[in-house]
């Protein structure tokens, strides 16, 4: 069964939460997926230090909401799609309501707390979660469906989050990181929209700088068939 007949209704629509590496990478991918409206979340204005990986973004944009600048540069590429400017950060007070009426979510924050407030909405909502995150060369990509999964059976992470862990660093991450984390995100948004799971409960960790891919099966998560790890034969 497909995203659309799932919800019962005519138009899908996603909200996109941040709009910063990842974010303005994902959204041209998202733009090509069967969706007829995005909304982009985000409370951040263009940073000159940020040009270099926000790639959707120009010095003339320098100053100005991320959400407006980005939904301008995008809708000429859009497909038709209606893209809904949210300029305001996520938070405890405004999450819920920010997200109801969304048939997925794509995270691509780069905050713990926040994503971790975003994940309990997506799961109280029963609305499908995509969550992308980088740390220097490191990518990290996971899907939470509550529908699917429950969180018993689903949850990565126990205990609280160390100092370190709470904020992300991204001047050292380079556009390349980023744009490897949202394709790897679309892959599982378009699984999704086709009616797959979008690898509920299996975590893709990527090391960039040394070439390494992993993919973690969480708790309870059955065994993949359709994703076998080929050995390297040498000539």
């Amino acid at each position: 069964m497909t995203l659309e007949e799932e919800s019962g209704m005519t138009s899908t629509r996603i909200a996109l939460i941040g709009v910063g590496g990842t974010g303005c990478a994902l959204l041209p991918l998202l733009c090509a997926l069967p969706f007829d409206g995005i909304t982009l979340i985000d409370g951040d204005t263009v940073e000159a230090s940020n040009l270099e990986r926000q790639l959707l973004f120009s010095q003339e944009d320098v100053g100005k909401p991320k959400v407006h600048c980005a939904a301008t540069r995008q809708q000429q590429l859009a497909n038709g799609k209606r893209l809904v400017p949210e300029f305001r950060f996520v938070d405890a007070r405004n999450c819920n309501d920010l997200l109801q009426g969304h048939h997925l979510v794509a995270d691509c924050t780069d905050d713990l707390v926040v994503r971790g407030l975003i994940e309990d909405c997506c799961r109280n909502l029963l609305i499908p979660l995509v969550s992308g995150a980088v740390h220097g060369h490191q990518v990290q990509v996971i899907t939470v469906h509550e529908k699917i999964k429950p969180p018993a059976e689903s949850s990565f992470f126990r205990g609280r989050a160390s100092e370190d862990q709470l904020g992300c660093e991204m001047q050292q991450v380079p556009a390349a990181i980023t744009t490897l984390t949202a394709a790897l995100m679309a892959l599982r948004i378009r699984d999704i929209i086709n009616g797959g799971s979008g690898l509920v409960g299996v975590m893709d960790l990527v090391d960039g700088e040394h070439g390494h891919w992993m993919r973690i099966q969480g708790p309870g998560t059955d065994e993949f068939m359709d994703t076998p790890v080929t050995p390297l034969h040498r000539g």
